[in-house]
């Protein structure tokens, strides 16, 4: 058993946080399009790119707009953008959108006692996704306990997306790895349909695993987003490989950049900018009026080092980002 206690700890609310960052990006003349679906992403003769989007309304609402630079930031979306685009550092990529539920308890008697994150080990054999954890969240400012999540397979690449979109993604330059990924990987899809078929009584005993008194009258399941894991080469071996985690694609100018593979969380989405800065404006005027910036906000950060380069920091850096993180956030050590 390991336990781990962080007293500057506290729960982020990235739904607030997305819209504080929306308004401050329209107090700086940004322009926010909602019920608007990107439908094509191509080149210019000029080397700037054209983004064809739909508003979902009763009229045409066919808009294209010229852009110097395009960050693709959509979920499993990212790869077919990516491959209308026609960058070639997309070849050979291709997904394995993953789905299912989460069990969620708003009992406040029961949230009360469990305001803990709890991991454990999968089952022997088990692929690395499938450890389950029961998790204390305050979401909209309720306080509450989700646990999972129970997996399945999808074609979908977003939770609102459509069936074909795996076999749209599936091109010539991407169907080895993908055979070679998911043969290497059939524990993984033994798990998932194990859970799809799974029923409630059998999720409720994965829970009472964790806490044996659970009651089925304080569970419910939710649908889970789409994690769409990525599937590339191995670069070692050449052969077709499942990847967990994210990777940021670009092309060789630095114009189009997109996210590919499970949405980031908090322990990766910093490390995600800097990488998105770095690759595509690295050697750009523009960085250098940045670099300034970036290093008060992240006093760690240097720019001849890799993203979430940890190896120079001591134990007394860390306890001053501690410190004034907590000033800055008004949170104090209990």
């Amino acid at each position: 058993i390991c336990m781990t206690k962080v007293p500057h700890g506290t729960d982020v609310d990235y739904g607030t946080l997305t819209k504080a960052k929306i308004r401050a990006f329209q107090h700086l003349g940004g322009d926010l399009r909602l019920n608007n679906e990107v439908k094509d992403v191509k080149k210019d003769k000029d080397g700037k790119w054209l983004v064809t989007t739909c508003t979902n309304g009763a009229g045409s609402g066919i808009c294209i707009t010229k852009a110097r630079f395009v960050f693709v930031g959509a979920g499993g979306w990212a790869l077919l953008l990516l491959q209308k685009a026609g960058i070639p550092q997309v070849n050979g990529y291709m997904a394995l959108p993953v789905t299912g539920d989460w069990a969620v308890c708003q009992n406040p008697e029961v949230v009360a006692k469990h305001k803990v994150k709890v991991y454990a080990p999968g089952a022997p054999g088990a692929p690395p996704m499938s450890m389950p954890h029961l998790d204390y969240r305050t979401i909209g400012g309720k306080e509450m306990l989700l646990f999972g999540p129970f997996g399945s397979i999808t074609l979908k690449f977003l939770r609102y997306g459509s069936v074909l979109d795996a076999i749209k993604a599936l091109k010539p330059h991407n169907i080895v790895p993908t055979v070679g990924a998911l043969s290497r990987n059939m524990s993984l899809a033994v798990m998932l349909l194990k859970d799809v078929f799974k029923s409630g009584a059998g999720k409720l005993h994965d829970i009472q695993h964790y806490y044996p008194e659970a009651d089925p009258d304080d569970w419910i399941f939710i649908p889970a987003g789409v994690r769409a894991q990525i599937i590339k080469k191995d670069p070692k071996t050449g052969k077709g490989m499942l990847q967990f985690g994210t990777e940021v694609v670009a092309n060789d100018e630095g114009t189009i950049v997109g996210l590919l593979g499970a949405s980031p969380g908090a322990s990766t989405c910093v490390s995600i900018a800097l990488d998105v800065i770095e690759k595509c404006f690295g050697n750009k005027p523009e960085f250098k009026k940045w670099a300034p910036k970036i290093k008060e906000m992240i006093p760690t950060w240097t720019a001849d080092g890799p993203a979430g380069d940890m190896a120079k920091v001591t134990p007394q850096i860390v306890n001053n980002i501690y410190a004034s993180t907590g000033a800055g956030l008004g949170i104090s050590p209990k």
